[in-house]
């Protein structure tokens, strides 16, 4: 009797220890699949969250290939991260709506000029037959080597990093999601058009080439994206802010060509110390501005889009490589 209750006794004992066992290997678990994944993803909000530097950083790691999905791209920053990624061989492909792609900010003919793969949504109403309204390609995601995922409600604009309330998520390392995402990807480039399907401008020679001299023609292009070409007469240098100003002219009505500070450290890495362009003949491309305190400037974010006139130069080895 004695020893079927002792028996009884070890084997609830057993029992006990068994379950504790168990409980823990769970909790081990869930830590480990659910509580540190969740707190590897990244969860930014903006203004003020320095969201644009997050998501080039991603696209600087990139090593195989890039896929985004976006509704309005107007960042030159985040298009020149893109191009940068697509000179070193890495495969990026861009999706862009339809609609937006009208607007004078669209980055896509820069992207489309330098390589990058560019294809604009297929107006939902052939796809449906609607004949009042259609949908937009409204996604905001990019997708890095099958395995990070960038989402949320931030499109690719100034106004999402400095003025709008805009969240993002960052899914370091998530291969079911990023799949997800990719095949959502995939089928909206399958239905996709070419920029040259369009009837958009597709070739560098396509963009007007104007020279500094013809201001009126200029002013009339502003906003858009042209070749411009003069002799650079003075360059100045801002120490404070670290910005370089390369005028082509004299005088107020002279023509900028403006280097930020982190457009800058590019210059600088190739040995381009964009004061040895005093006193040279060279062509710009880019989106010319008409400011209304500064004048008539472009804004050069990379060094290809600045080169000597009929020669060879380091920056032309530089935009060969895409």
């Amino acid at each position: 009797m004695k020893s079927s209750i002792r028996g009884k006794f070890f084997m609830a004992k057993y029992n006990r220890i068994y379950i504790e066992i168990v409980t823990i290997f769970v909790v081990v678990l869930l830590f480990i699949f659910f509580i540190k994944h969740r707190e590897e993803v990244g969860v930014h909000f903006s203004p003020g969250g320095n969201i644009q530097s997050l998501i080039i950083e991603k696209i600087d790691s990139a090593q195989e290939k890039i896929d985004v999905a976006m509704f309005a791209f107007t960042s030159r920053k985040l298009a020149w991260a893109l191009i940068e990624a697509h000179k070193r061989g890495i495969k990026t492909r861009v999706i862009l709506d339809g609609g937006f792609i009208e607007n004078e900010f669209s980055q896509h003919l820069i992207l489309n000029d330098r390589g990058v793969e560019v294809k604009i949504d297929r107006d939902h109403r052939s796809i449906f037959g609607l004949k009042k309204g259609y949908g937009k390609m409204h996604n905001k995601f990019a997708v890095i080597d099958g395995k990070t995922v960038i989402t949320g409600s931030y499109n690719w604009t100034a106004s999402a990093e400095e003025r709008n309330e805009e969240n993002l998520l960052i899914f370091p390392c998530s291969s079911p999601i990023a799949e997800s995402y990719e095949k959502e990807f995939n089928k909206m480039w399958e239905g996709g058009i070419f920029l040259s399907e369009r009837g958009i401008k597709k070739s560098f020679s396509d963009f007007p080439r104007i020279s500094t001299s013809d201001r009126a023609k200029i002013k009339k292009n502003a906003k858009k994206i042209a070749k411009i070409y003069g002799t650079v007469s003075s360059v100045y240098h801002s120490k404070g802010s670290n910005t370089y100003f390369l005028h082509l002219g004299s005088g107020s009505s002279a023509f900028t060509a403006v280097i930020f500070s982190s457009s800058a450290e590019k210059f600088l890495k190739l040995g381009l110390d964009p004061h040895s362009y005093k006193g040279k003949k060279v062509e710009l491309f880019g989106r010319i501005i008409d400011h209304p305190k500064y004048g008539l400037e472009m804004i050069l974010e990379n060094p290809s889009q600045i080169n000597l006139e009929n020669k060879k130069t380091i920056t032309d080895k530089y935009k060969d490589a895409a």
